[in-house]
């Protein structure tokens, strides 16, 4: 099933312009669409079914709700990093939760760079990780515990990420 990309109000069909708020499922552009949250703008033909390809909001959706959007200050918490990171371990990928199933699945934050060796706890240097990976990662890089980041920590005041890219924020210029 194809990517549905869901634009805010004000998409120009003709020209394909306007703020790119994020992708989604086909399930899920339905359900926008069944509750007119969004109208389908583009269409195609999937196993003999239409589909929406590309969605624009029904109303304007404010940048304050937008992850990322505008230049000022996101809050920073570690509850705030696992919101950015979607509850997903950087290491193995599985998800996190304050109640876990089981106690490998705690959601704990890691320091990429250790804080005993000058790491900050910054959006950089910050990712989700499940309790079983951390204390395997213990206080080395990634490249010494053998372990791979699976997406790149962004700090959300600056960018956003679509469809798993991590995408700047244009700069507008004064003018």
């Amino acid at each position: 099933m194809p990517v549905v990309r869901v634009y805010n109000l004000g998409y120009d069909v003709a020209t394909g312009i306007g703020e790119l708020l994020h992708t989604t499922t086909v399930r899920h552009a339905f359900g926008m669409i069944r509750r007119e949250v969004a109208d389908p703008v583009e269409l195609t033909i999937v196993e003999d079914r239409i589909v929406p390809t590309v969605l624009e909001l029904t109303r304007e959706l404010s940048g304050a709700w937008v992850e990322g959007a505008g230049q000022r200050s996101i809050g920073f918490s570690f509850r705030a990093v696992h919101e950015r990171d979607h509850w997903t371990c950087a290491y193995c990928g599985r998800s996190v939760s304050k109640t876990p199933a089981c106690e490998a699945l705690l959601a704990t934050v890691d320091h990429i760079v250790p804080r005993s060796r000058g790491g900050e706890s910054s959006w950089l240097n910050l990712v989700s990780a499940c309790k079983e990976c951390n204390n395997r990662k213990a206080a080395k890089t990634p490249a010494e515990a053998g372990m791979n980041l699976r997406f790149e920590p962004y700090d959300p005041a600056r960018a956003y990420r679509v469809g798993g890219q991590v995408e700047a924020l244009p700069v507008l210029l004064a003018g």
